[in-house]
C-alpha cells in the first residue's frame, strides 16, 4: 500500500469519525430534551392525578351530603335534568343529552362536596378534607402542594432530574417555603 493511499485512508477515517461525533452530540443533546420533558411529565401528571382525586372525594361528599339533605335532591335533578334539556336541544342527540344532563349533576354533586383540602405528604398522597385530617403523618394544604409540583416541575425542565413518585415525595418534604403544613407527625 502506499504512502498516498494510507494517508487518505486516514484523512478518511478522520472525516467519518468527526461526522460520528457530530451525530452523537446531535442525539445526545435530543435525548437530554426528551429526558426533561419526561421529567416534566411526571410532575403533569402528578398535577392531574392529585385533582382527579380531589374531585373524586368531592363527589363522594357530595353524594353523602345530597343524602342527608333531601332538600338538595331536587336542586341536584333539576340540574341533571336541565343540562339533558339543553345538551339535546344543542347536540339533538338522546346520548348527548343524557351525557350533558349526568355531568351537570356530576358537577352538583362535586360542588356539594367542595371544601378545603389537605394532601397527606407520605409515600401514597392522599387527600382528605381539611376539617377530617387524622392524627397521623404529615399533612399539607392542596394549594401548597400543587405550587411546590409547579416549582419542581420549572426545575425539571431546566434538566434536574427527579426519579421516581419517593423520590419526589422526599424533595417535596425537603422544599423550602413553599409547603403550607397542617399536621406534622408527632
Amino acid at each position: 500500500m502506499s504512502y498516498d493511499k494510507c494517508a487518505q485512508t486516514i484523512a478518511d477515517l478522520k472525516e467519518e469519525l468527526a461526522f460520528i461525533g457530530s451525530n452523537s452530540q446531535q442525539v445526545g443533546r435530543h435525548f437530554e430534551i426528551l429526558q426533561r420533558e419526561a421529567e416534566s411529565l411526571k410532575m403533569e401528571f402528578l398535577k392531574y392525578s392529585l385533582e382527579k382525586q380531589r374531585k373524586a372525594v368531592a363527589r363522594q361528599r357530595g353524594f353523602a351530603l345530597l343524602i342527608r339533605d333531601r332538600k338538595k335532591i331536587g336542586t341536584g335533578l333539576a340540574v341533571a335534568v336541565g343540562g339533558s334539556i339543553l345538551g339535546g336541544l344543542l347536540a339533538k342527540d338522546k346520548y348527548a343529552a343524557l351525557n350533558a344532563g349526568l355531568s351537570g349533576f356530576n358537577g352538583v354533586l362535586q360542588g356539594f362536596g367542595e371544601t378545603r383540602w389537605a394532601v397527606s405528604l407520605q409515600k401514597k398522597l392522599v387527600i382528605v378534607p381539611y376539617n377530617a385530617i387524622p392524627t397521623k403523618g404529615t399533612w399539607v394544604t392542596f394549594e401548597s402542594l400543587i405550587a411546590a409540583i409547579h416549582d419542581l416541575q420549572t426545575e425539571t425542565l431546566q434538566g434536574r432530574r427527579l426519579g421516581t413518585l419517593n423520590n419526589i415525595i422526599q424533595r417535596l418534604q425537603q422544599g423550602e417555603g413553599k409547603l403550607v403544613y397542617i399536621a406534622l407527625p408527632n
